[in-house]
């Protein structure tokens, strides 16, 4: 199997997760459990987004200030991070 297939199949398993995730904590009334789990898809978006990104020649990267920010915005943060790099 050629790897970016491999990367692909990942990635579509990452963001179908991520999805089941947000379904179940997302009728939850806490803010504890839907913070965690906006963050975890914003690092989740991030990773998939640098995977992808890869493949065509395009990547925000990992530092202390990209993971910080899409964990704490989700997934807005990570197309913050994209605008941010390409647009400016």
């Amino acid at each position: 199997m050629p790897e970016y297939l491999l990367k692909a199949l990942f990635v579509v398993t990452g963001l179908l997760l991520a999805w089941q995730l947000y379904g179940l904590l997302g009728a939850a009334k806490w803010w504890l459990p839907r913070g965690l789990a906006h963050g975890a898809m914003g690092l989740a978006v991030l990773l998939t987004a640098n995977a992808v990104g890869q493949l065509v020649g395009l990547g925000v990267g990992l530092n202390g200030f990209t993971v910080p920010v899409s964990a704490a915005l989700g997934v807005p943060g990570v197309g913050l991070l994209w605008a941010v790099k390409y647009l400016l």
